[in-house]
């Protein structure tokens, strides 16, 4: 098979309510582990995010975080990727309690996704359909578009049921940038990227393997990542 057989485009089509509803609930899954102290953390340091974005001080209005979100909501006018300022505050959040609770090897973010994948049902038709996480990600194309949630990405198969991931211009990366320039990192080494961490998420659940994921190179311009079997 050629490599242009190989390769897989996902077209882009993304909707920021839906990114922001999706996250929220991510929130709510993860703080089952962390507890009232997450939810806190995330909205003091989203909150933190979203008045520099917009060049002001953070309110002082701000009491949960429903209003957290609809403070993020109301100004994408100002700020269209404000969805950013809630994945920063959850990996500061969970950067900062992973230590005090020992709960780095949970990969609390991740195991949230993966409930949340599962929980609804999406994916439920494609389960065992193949143990290839290549064709398990391509199966998932369709749902993608439903959903609005498709970030413009090519797959490339590789070797020992991997593949590559290629994002030309990720939608999150104000997040990742404000990270890196901060050096945070996994537990583990390396950088967290949300995208490999939805997309392991899903080729677990499809395939009912093990995989891991590595960011292998960031903004330059395009960000690129590998999911493996492990």
């Amino acid at each position: 098979m050629t490599k242009l057989e190989n390769e897989w485009i996902m077209s882009g089509e993304f909707d920021k309510n839906n990114a922001v509803l999706f996250i929220k609930a991510a929130i709510d899954e993860t703080s089952k582990l962390y507890g009232p102290v997450f939810t806190r953390m995330v909205s003091e340091h989203a909150v933190k995010f979203e008045a520099e974005k917009l060049k002001e001080k953070p309110p002082q209005n701000i009491r949960g975080m429903d209003d957290v979100y609809n403070y993020i909501i109301v100004n994408f006018d100002k700020y269209p990727l404000g969805y950013n300022s809630l994945i920063y505050g959850i990996a500061k959040a969970e950067s900062k309690l992973q230590g005090s609770l020992a709960a780095g090897s949970k990969r609390a973010s991740y195991s949230a996704v993966k409930a949340l994948l599962e929980f609804s049902g999406m994916l439920s038709g494609l389960i065992e359909t193949t143990e290839e996480v290549f064709d398990a990600l391509k199966s998932t194309e369709a749902i993608g578009k439903a959903t609005k949630m498709c970030i413009l990405t090519t797959w490339t198969r590789e070797e020992n049921n991997a593949v590559t991931m290629v994002v030309p211009n990720c939608l999150f990366k104000d997040a990742c940038r404000a990270l890196q320039k901060e050096g945070m990192s996994r537990m583990v080494g390396g950088s967290e990227c949300i995208n490999l961490i939805d997309n392991t998420a899903t080729a677990e659940i499809i395939t009912k393997k093990h995989y891991d994921y590595r960011l292998e190179e960031f903004d330059k311009p395009e960000c690129r990542g590998k999911i493996y079997e492990i």
